[in-house]
């Protein structure tokens, strides 16, 4: 089949330049109506700052461009973006390092759910800004605290979902494979790590914003630098411009921090088949 499309292409060019010309133009469309809502919002947006409502509460978008301009060809923003970068990468990464390993060993042996998992709940019932002041008595106004903060953010959202997935392994398909003279690690790596992959991944994504929630919040309280003071400070002194501003980047972080988790799903999950939605592209 593949080699009469080959010749249909090279015996009819005219026919696949259009196929191609099709499909991008079909590409095309798709993009123009993903953008057309926030097109609309900004065009919306503009016009309603200023005559809607004031621009001392909700500035313009071209003054909100013009205000990140401002900010990084003065280099004002780079030591509050290193600051809230290095926060969100060491929480981020310890908080799924120790949901991924706890969530793996309490779904693997059910002893140690029975006896940890209440502990868990009740920790998990605790609203985790409220924790910001003690990691901040324990870790100073540093990055220690924000870490702290964004890790434990993190972690329950990691650790539930390994644990979900871990759990929901099929108990006969781990004892064919025992069955077939399979150890401990052939079993972790062939049977569970596998099943337990998109719930790792999902939670991975969830916890994305979580991790800048977690930091933003200990920027508040305490900080000195980040992208959560700026925020702070610019909206203590009643500048809706920078306010916008620091929310645009934060949504930067989390954009590409997406696009990095979505690049490396589809690299580990690419054998997987989603309902509707086909295989997952490597």
């Amino acid at each position: 089949m593949n080699e009469q499309k080959a010749i249909d292409d090279v015996a009819y060019p005219s026919s696949a330049a259009s196929n191609g010309m099709a499909a991008i133009g079909s590409k095309a469309l798709q993009v123009a109506v993903k953008l057309l809502p926030g097109l609309a919002l900004l065009i919306f947006w503009q016009w309603a700052s200023g005559r809607l409502i004031k621009e001392i509460y909700v500035s313009k978008p071209t003054a909100v461009i013009a205000r990140l301009y401002e900010l990084f060809a003065s280099g004002e923003i780079y030591p509050h973006l290193w600051v809230t970068g290095q926060e969100l990468v060491l929480g981020y990464i310890i908080g799924v390092a120790g949901g991924v390993f706890a969530g793996y060993a309490l779904g693997r042996s059910p002893r140690l759910a029975r006896i940890f998992e209440p502990y868990v709940m009740a920790f998990y019932g605790i609203p985790k800004i409220a924790l910001a002041p003690l990691f901040i008595i324990w870790f100073g106004i540093g990055i220690g605290s924000k870490v702290a903060l964004a890790s434990i953010m993190v972690f329950f959202l990691v650790f539930y979902n390994v644990f979900a997935g871990v759990r929901s392994v099929d108990r006969e398909l781990v004892n064919l494979t025992l069955v077939m003279g399979a150890n401990q690690r052939q079993l972790t790596y062939h049977v569970f790590l596998p099943a337990a992959a998109p719930f790792v991944m999902l939670g991975m994504r969830l916890a994305i914003p979580y991790s800048v929630i977690g930091v933003i919040v200990g920027e508040f309280t305490s900080s000195i630098q980040g992208l959560g003071l700026f925020i702070h400070e610019a909206s203590s002194t009643y500048d809706p411009a920078g306010v916008f501003a620091g929310i645009v980047i934060l949504l930067g972080f989390v954009t590409i921090a997406n696009l990095i988790a979505g690049a490396i799903e589809r690299r580990l999950l690419r054998w997987r088949t989603f309902s509707g939605s086909g295989p997952i592209d490597a």
